[in-house]
Order: structure tokens, then sequence, then C-alpha cells
């Protein structure tokens, strides 16, 4: 079963990972996350990362959190 993860959920299979070629991958994909962070004013809760069954993360989706405007 495919499963959504969050930045720091990331990053923790990142940290226990024992796969160069995983390690790899999700160190390319933070990278991109931070790029489009730097660009657009995203921040890291926003994004939405998929693990899919086969190994691989993706971005699935970033939601911008609402701003307070007091």
């Amino acid at each position: 079963m495919n499963m959504q993860l969050n930045y720091e959920q990331v990053v923790h299979l990142l940290e226990k990972s024992e796969s160069d070629e995983f390690i790899q991958q999700v160190i390319t994909l933070l990278v991109f996350a931070h790029e489009i962070m730097h660009q657009d004013a995203v921040k890291k809760q926003d994004f939405v990362f998929t693990l899919f069954d086969e190994g691989h993360v993706l971005i699935t989706d970033i939601v911008k959190g609402e701003s307070s405007c007091a």
C-alpha cells in the first residue's frame, strides 16, 4: 500500500536507509523540494510525499498553508 509522508518522515526514512540508490534518490528529491521552497515561498510542511510500494518516493502534492492575516 502506498503511504503518504510529510517532510520530516522522508528525512527519517533517509536516515534509516541502507540502500545507496534510495539515499541518492531521496537526497535529489529533497534538494528539488528546497529549490521549490526558495522560489515559491513554500514551507516544508506544505509538501506531501508518497512512498510507493516499489520503493520510490515522490512529491505528490504541495498544499500551501493558510496565511494568517490579523
